[in-house]
């Protein structure tokens, strides 16, 4: 439920008829019909189940930061990258950066979801405190849902210890 608008799903018709009678006792109701778009994300049913998504979001924002005819990369970064706190700059606006990557989320409802978790960590990368840098990303079935990448906030004396404080904080993140 959101607001004034609410949605009834199930895979029980009868129930879900008993639950719109029930809910028009106390409320006025409208029936607006099979369920298209439910604030940003649009939905789409088929017999594998139902499918949120946000395509008409993505391009709106694509088109609003002049990105339409960007190439799409699965890392946005190369490998193996060693930054230093000297180069690059600030963004001086994060607005457009954390609208873009707000379109990394993914939702997916029906059928069996599987959630998939990653950590990583580098030894002592960040040349200017030799501090290791965590990383870990849960998915959901493709979609990522909780990630992070993180100066650990001491110096691992190991690979075998900056990897062990890696799994740590994925860990606490996934509870």
């Amino acid at each position: 439920m959101y607001v004034d608008n609410l949605i009834i799903t199930g895979d029980d018709d009868g129930e879900i008829e008993r639950t719109r009678e029930n809910m028009s006792v106390r409320f006025q109701m409208k029936e607006l019909g099979e369920l298209k778009h439910f604030l940003r994300p649009e939905i789409d049913r088929s017999n594998k189940g139902i499918f949120l998504y946000q395509q008409k979001y993505a391009k709106d924002l694509l088109k609003k930061y002049g990105m339409l005819k960007c190439k799409p990369i699965a890392t946005p970064i190369e490998a193996n990258a060693r930054l230093c706190s000297e180069e690059g700059k600030d963004l001086e606006d994060t607005t457009m950066y954390r609208q873009i990557v707000d379109l990394g989320l993914l939702y997916k409802k029906g059928g069996a979801c599987k959630i998939v978790g990653y950590c990583d960590a580098d030894d002592g990368g960040d040349h200017d405190t030799r501090r290791s840098t965590t990383g870990y990303v849960f998915n959901l079935d493709s979609g990522a849902i909780s990630w992070c990448s993180k100066r650990q906030p001491t110096v691992s004396l190991s690979t075998t210890e900056a990897e062990y404080r890696a799994i740590a904080m994925a860990a606490q993140a996934s509870t």
